[in-house]
């Protein structure tokens, strides 16, 4: 062979072999450095898919590419094997109340739901909600949050702003000024607009207040989540209130800890549930949120007709001057006590209050008594007092396994940020919602696949309430992860302990940064974000 002919061989193999040398750059010079390399773990990525196990890359905050191959020379500053874990979406938890916690200075934590593995909270949740969505964003953004943050707009927050505690409809001027509220909430980056009908002053506005204010976050692509009016035994009719003010307003439906409470009222779930499917079936998008216990919590105030607590309690302190008054509250109360199928108010235990109170049943507080008639007059004066959060004994395992499953349930804790050092005892689901979820519902009765759990607590979490680059492990999207063991997983707070943290939960990363490190907070700055809604 000819010496040109060599030449040109040896010309074509290093042409082909810089293509071959470019072409492979381009394909690996991305994955060459990253943050944090999670490698190994069985990787299910919120989309309801099945497992794989496969390569993660974190850089600057998100994720880079989901592969196995991809990563063989890549420097990574942070690696972790995730060998026997399960790497999945950081949970969205869609239902919690932390205006409260959040500092005026300094960073916000949430210990209890970062241990949990939750990365992103949905707050302003049953009416109650900062109504400055613009100023509460810009605090977490300059004081930090270690966990991301997105928030209702809540309406009796919204009235109260307008009207105070006023006991009647608005006049058309407030309603505009209501509006108003809405409007610049949703523009400020809200996810949607919720109501606690339940409440004061919430509870004395009728349906088309609602729909009028739920139609202003409509326009704006945000949802109508409601804690509807009652939960026994009219439930079936605030159901129904709730898809009219949905339909009504043109909002997507989130039905706030749905439930079946009272004696009478179990094993009604699957009436219950049969409405939303009808609604789906004529188009409306309906969802609503569970939190996997067989006790609630809020106030007594609940346990009080409306008449008790218009008008900023007038009702109350007309009891306090008056035995007539005091009698007709006692009588009013025994019948909605007897409607809901209860006997007696040893179902109620008080978790806040006075210390001398709190643990006790309304048997055992202010005095003890072993009938009803002494426990209502123990109601009546811890309410004259200002009333008590309480835990209420009132739901049915079965009921709630079959709210659960409903595939469009997606996870909420219902709860504030936890102090243990705090003297008071609060439901155990603030730091046990999530990893009792997959404990019980899927390893312990097989209720649901594990990739069906993760996608209710992740990115059916997200596309509910329109969480733009959140919820999924894709390319692109912020790396809001966390690393559980399947066989550890589990809940250990109870209502004598209900500060215990869980187990089984490795690794949370929110946003690129390593929160929890084999169980234990890390000391890392806050990364969290306001988690505004998506827009397109």
């Amino acid at each position: 062979m000819r010496w040109r002919e060599w030449l040109f061989y040896v010309a074509v193999g290093l042409l082909l072999g810089g293509i071959a040398a470019a072409i492979l750059w381009m394909i690996f010079a991305p994955y060459r450095t990253v943050d944090i390399l999670i490698s190994n773990g069985t990787v299910i990525d919120g989309t309801g898919g099945p497992p794989r196990v496969c390569d993660i890359g974190i850089r600057d905050g998100k994720i880079v590419e989901l592969s196995r191959w991809r990563y063989y020379f890549t420097r990574a500053k942070t690696h972790i094997d995730a060998s026997g874990l399960v790497v999945a979406p950081g949970f969205i938890d869609v239902h919690t109340h932390v205006e409260a916690n959040i500092p005026a200075a300094g960073p916000f934590r949430a210990d209890n739901f970062l241990r949990q593995g939750v990365t992103t909270i949905i707050t302003g949740n049953c009416g109650r909600s900062r109504t400055k969505i613009a100023e509460l964003f810009q605090s977490l953004e300059r004081n930090g949050s270690y966990i991301n943050v997105a928030t209702l707009v809540g309406h009796n927050s919204v009235r109260q702003q307008v009207m105070e505690m006023a006991s009647r409809a608005p006049t058309s001027e407030e309603l505009e000024r209501m509006k108003g509220v809405v409007d610049r909430a949703m523009k400020d980056g809200a996810v949607g607009f919720s109501t606690g009908l339940v409440y004061v002053p919430g509870r004395f506005a009728d349906t088309s207040e609602v729909v009028a204010l739920a139609k202003v976050a409509a326009t704006h692509g945000g949802v109508y989540a409601s804690h509807i009016r009652d939960e026994g035994p009219d439930g079936v009719k605030a159901i129904q209130e709730a898809l009219e003010v949905g339909r009504a307003a043109g909002a997507a439906t989130q039905i706030s800890h749905f439930k079946s409470a009272g004696p009478r009222q179990w094993h009604t779930v699957t009436q219950r549930l049969a409405l939303l499917d009808v609604a789906r079936s004529h188009g409306q998008v309906v969802n609503i949120d569970f939190y996997p216990y067989n006790r609630s919590s809020t106030t007594t105030d609940v346990l009080l007709p409306d008449w008790a607590l218009k008008d900023n309690r007038s009702g109350l302190r007309e009891v306090a001057g008056s035995p007539e008054a005091r009698r007709k509250l006692h009588d009013d109360i025994l019948a909605n006590l007897n409607a809901d199928g209860w006997k007696d108010l040893t179902f109620v235990k008080l978790a806040a209050g006075k210390k001398e109170w709190i643990g006790k049943t309304l048997a055992d507080v202010p005095v003890a008594a072993a009938g009803v008639q002494q426990q209502i007059e123990n109601l009546i004066d811890i309410s004259l007092r200002g009333g008590a959060q309480a835990v209420y004994a009132d739901l049915d395992d079965q009921d709630v396994a079959e709210v659960a499953a409903y595939p469009f349930c997606v996870f909420g804790s219902d709860s504030a940020v936890r102090d243990p050092a705090a003297e008071y005892l609060p439901h155990p689901r603030g730091c046990g919602t999530f990893p009792r979820v997959f404990r019980r519902y899927v390893f312990e009765q097989g209720l649901m696949s594990m990739e069906a759990a993760v996608y209710k607590a992740s990115g059916q979490a997200a596309a509910a309430f329109g969480l733009g680059e959140r919820g999924f492990l894709q390319p692109g999207y912020w790396a809001d992860i966390v690393l559980f063991d399947p066989k550890k997983i589990e809940d250990r707070a109870d209502y004598d302990q209900p500060f215990a943290p869980p187990l089984g939960i490795d690794y949370v990363i929110v946003n690129g940064v390593i929160a929890v490190d084999h169980g234990n907070l890390t000391s890392n700055p806050p990364s969290g974000l306001p988690a505004r809604r998506a827009t397109h």
